[in-house]
């Protein structure tokens, strides 16, 4: 049986050890050990990818051996790969600190800084030899010590990495403002930057100041800033007051007003703002019923993302339409009358306002029943996405009463569609079908053996909220504890068993069994979580009470 490490390494590395009957981790071991450094960074990049994953054993077989190379090549790559290994790593933190206090490699001194910073507050006792960095000329380290001395907490550096808010070099106040936040520290600072003339330090202020404690009294300052010229700053302003939530009720009004702006994005931006206020900013409804009519994008980030810079921005943040049809579903009651304008939007010919329109209806489930005929419409939709949201609402809607067969026959029909996202979204919109789902559980089943892990997950939870006939399948759900194609599949699974009653108990040691596998920790968690239900539920048979079946998430007692 292969460790977790041998099978980490790129597949034509496994063909090749496989051609020369040795297993993979042989084949890194001699690689480590080559003449070549280049052979020796390679085979410590192969160890890096396995993460968290790799054994203590394996880490002071291979990686350690690495940071006394005499390539400062290979010791860059040594630390990079500790970087990788979450808390394992932190046994190596004094090793680590030793070597970016005596190494004058500029390269080693950055990848160890991000190796103590990857260990979080459990270094923090190296802060110091981190925190010198901070005067050094190369701005590089410093941003780097920045960074390091945040995600370590190191709030006894905090005065120092405040003084570098005053930095001409924007990457080096972004790193501060960064830091400065984890480190909830020097609020007041931060706060002055919201009105820096540069957009990039603004973006910075915003973002930090958004997870510090008081930060709601900054929000006068990060409101105005919806109306900035720079995409990533309103961007930030909105994320800011999305997180405050209601505690911004009182910053509806000068939202609002940025709804008539001639700038979409600046729409799009309050709109987004909005929504998270919730029902709160419900006196802005017919100005966001207006903003469902507009037709404008926000293209100014467009470069950055074909230069495959940043991905992509969501559509609620690109387009007033989409964005406002977000902040109706958010607001409640109040928002629910919107339903008949939300409804105009399914008929546009831009599919993400389309699928905006779905997605709030589909949260307005009980308002949007009269209009379901127009959503079954949809499922026939070329635009995967669009018919994937039409799902999810059909299936909103018959949760709310009784289901309508013709409706649960269209979304069988996508059942086969060639996009997996469509299929997985056509079996949960099933399974909130009631008894209209129990016509297709052979289907799902036989979804188990989907390519496409998120169809197989939906299968499974589907079979799982079919009842005592879901339950007649239990084998085959535990099968996919250790057949699902990813990690979420198997956590499916064991929470789909949990949910089986006594049935899925009869399949306790399998589950048990995944506590002593090389598996993902959330697959181990999941497994434990199950175990304790599979206990209750023999307890409960023992007076003839059987758990009831839950669609919640699984939650220990």
């Amino acid at each position: 049986k292969l460790s977790a490490l041998d099978r980490v390494v790129h597949p034509a590395m496994a063909t090749l050890a496989i051609h020369n009957h040795e297993t993979p981790l042989d084949l890194v071991a001699r690689n480590l050990k080559s003449d070549r450094a280049s052979q020796r960074c390679g085979a410590l990049r192969d160890i890096g990818r396995m993460g968290h994953r790799i054994s203590r054993r394996d880490m002071d077989q291979t990686v350690v051996p690495m940071l006394g190379d005499s390539d400062s090549a290979v010791q860059e790559h040594a630390l990079l790969a500790l970087s990788q290994m979450g808390e394992k790593s932190q046994a190596f933190a004094q090793m680590v600190a030793a070597k970016l206090e005596q190494s004058r490699a500029k390269q080693v001194k950055r990848a160890a800084m991000l190796a103590l910073g990857s260990m979080g507050p459990a270094a923090v006792t190296h802060a110091g030899s981190v925190q010198a960095l901070l005067r050094e000329r190369d701005l590089d380290l410093v941003v780097d010590a920045c960074t390091a001395l945040g995600k370590m907490q190191a709030t006894q550096a905090a005065d120092e990495v405040a003084a570098t808010l005053t930095s001409p070099d924007t990457d080096v106040v972004f790193a501060a403002c960064m830091s400065l936040s984890e480190m909830d520290s020097h609020q007041q600072e931060i706060g002055n930057l919201l009105k820096h003339s540069n957009a990039r330090i603004k973006s910075a202020a915003v973002n930090a100041l958004k997870g510090m404690s008081g930060s709601e009294r900054y929000s006068s300052d990060v409101v105005s800033l919806l109306g900035d010229k720079d995409s990533y700053v309103r961007l930030g302003a909105a994320d800011f007051t999305c997180r405050l939530g209601a505690k911004a009720a009182d910053m509806v009004v000068p939202i609002g007003k940025f709804l008539s702006d001639s700038d979409p994005g600046v729409v799009a931006a309050a709109a987004a703002a909005l929504g998270g206020i919730g029902e709160a900013a419900a006196s802005q409804i017919p100005a966001l019923e207006q903003a469902l009519r507009n037709p404008g994008e926000d293209s100014s980030t467009l470069p950055l993302t074909v230069a495959g810079i940043s991905p992509k921005l969501a559509s609620l943040l690109r387009k007033p339409a989409c964005a406002a049809a977000n902040a109706l579903s958010n607001m409640g009651t109040a928002g629910a009358t919107s339903a008949p304008r939300l409804v105009e939007c399914l008929n546009s010919k831009d599919w993400e306002v389309r699928v905006a329109g779905l997605h709030a209806l589909s949260k307005m489930a009980s308002a949007s029943a009269r209009y379901e005929y127009h959503v079954v419409d949809l499922l026939r939709d070329e635009i995967p996405p669009v018919a994937a949201a039409a799902c999810l609402a059909a299936g909103e809607i018959a949760a709310t009463g009784a289901a309508n067969s013709s409706t649960a026959r269209a979304v069988a029909e996508l059942l086969e569609h060639p996009h997996p996202t469509v299929r997985a979204r056509a079996v949960q919109s099933l399974s909130k079908m009631g008894d209209e789902a129990h016509a297709h559980i052979e289907t799902f089943v036989s979804l188990f053996g989907d390519r496409a892990w998120n169809v197989q997950a939906e299968a499974i939870r589907a079979v799982a909220k079919c009842g005592e006939l879901g339950q007649m399948f239990a084998p085959d759900v535990c099968r996919m504890t250790y057949q699902g194609l990813t990690p979420e599949v198997q956590v499916a699974a064991c929470e789909a068993l949990a949910r089986m009653g006594t049935r899925g108990a009869s399949f306790r040691e399998e589950v048990q069994q995944l506590e002593n596998e090389q598996v993902e920790q959330v697959v181990k968690d999941a497994a434990r979580k199950a175990l304790g239900f599979f206990e209750r539920a023999a307890s409960s048979a023992l007076t003839d009470k059987v758990p009831a079946l839950t669609e919640e998430p699984l939650e220990e007692e």
